[in-house]
């Protein structure tokens, strides 16, 4: 049989399913634009909580189940160069997968990018960051490191961690209207250095409903970091908003070692923005805080060293413009939003 007849005869052959899938890709077209609103009552409070549910049956499994995916990439790789299929019908069965693998990013959690965003379920009203405002959020950031250190700051594992911060996250994502069921699971991605080498200390994979944070991050960033990913599972997409409410969630915890680890998470980003306008000012800042808080500064920066980014510029665009894409008008710089909604909760009595 000729190869282009062979080709037509598989598409025909598979007309029945083309068309289910043609369906389900037209109606995921149109979620895409419909109004927040709708989004926020027909995804957020329906198909996302049903997902979640569903999602929470495999929250049992100890290990990352990214690995399941990795593992296979070898086989598929095998089935290319084994396939006797023409390269046509291989290209078009791919390009399917491809885009089932999106929509189902989507089904399973990238829609809550089309609900009603943070800003509006949180309005800033904050006079705009100056140099004064931004030294007094050093002093409140630094404040809360001296308070809440205790002689063991380190003490908890990252499975201990995630059970300590998970009613907090929950609780904290619930005051702003997200309240999908389930145990949303956090989970350390070994060898070390992984998501580390390519900037980031964390994500959350749809496709299985769980979140990973790099396990060669230090102890001390582990439970902000394990809060801000955990709250991505929740329905929260904008980065600034996860970690606003990461600091929320510790900052709530009555274990100081939680606590501990929002202040210095907080810290950093506000030390970084006054690093970056007044670094003579800073240092001396820096210098005079207690020593086994700059020793912990210090140990962090160090644990980040050991891994140094991989292309952080090709990494940082390709990420900002898929933020952006989603509605996230800000980018990347949409991270450093926390300081701004920081000041707006301290305004309104939230801390």
């Amino acid at each position: 049989m000729p190869k282009d007849q062979f080709f037509f005869n598989t598409i025909l052959r598979h007309s029945g399913k083309n068309r289910g899938f043609l369906l389900v890709l037209l109606i995921s077209c149109t979620l895409f634009f419909l109004p927040p609103e709708w989004m926020e009552g027909l995804y957020g409070k329906l198909i996302f909580p049903f997902v979640r549910i569903l999602l929470h049956l495999i929250s049992w499994i100890p290990f990352p189940l990214i690995y399941i995916p990795i593992v296979a990439i070898p086989g598929w790789i095998y089935f290319l160069l084994k396939s006797s299929h023409s390269w046509k019908v291989l290209v078009l069965k791919h390009l399917k997968a491809v885009i089932v693998i999106i929509i189902l990013f989507y089904w399973l959690w990238a829609f809550n990018y089309r609900r009603t965003t943070f800003e509006h379920r949180f309005e800033v009203s904050v006079p705009k960051l100056d140099s004064a405002s931004l030294f007094r959020e050093l002093i409140y950031a630094a404040d809360l490191m001296k308070t809440q250190r205790n002689s063991d700051p380190s003490r908890y594992t990252p499975v201990e961690i995630e059970e300590l911060v998970r009613p907090s996250v929950k609780t904290i994502c619930q005051q702003f209207g997200y309240t999908p069921p389930g145990k949303i699971r956090v989970k350390a991605l070994y060898p070390k250095g992984t998501l580390l080498r390519i900037k980031t200390a964390g994500f959350y994979f749809p496709h299985a409903g769980e979140a990973y944070v790099d396990g060669g991050l230090h102890p001390l960033q582990l439970a902000f970091t394990i809060a801000h990913e955990m709250s991505h599972g929740f329905g929260v997409t904008d980065e600034g908003a996860c970690n606003f409410l990461a600091f929320l969630a510790t900052q709530s915890s009555t274990d100081s070692s939680i606590q501990y680890s929002g202040a210095i998470g907080y810290f950093r980003y506000v030390a970084g923005a006054y690093r970056y306008y007044f670094p003579q000012a800073y240092q001396a800042f820096r210098d005079q805080l207690p020593l086994p808080i700059q020793t912990d500064l210090d140990e962090i920066n160090q644990a980040m060293r050991r891994y140094p980014d991989l292309l952080p510029k090709l990494r940082d665009q390709i990420y900002d413009n898929y933020l952006k894409l989603q509605g996230i008008k800000e980018g990347m710089s949409s991270y450093d939003n926390i300081i701004d909604l920081v000041r707006q909760a301290r305004e309104q009595g939230l801390l």
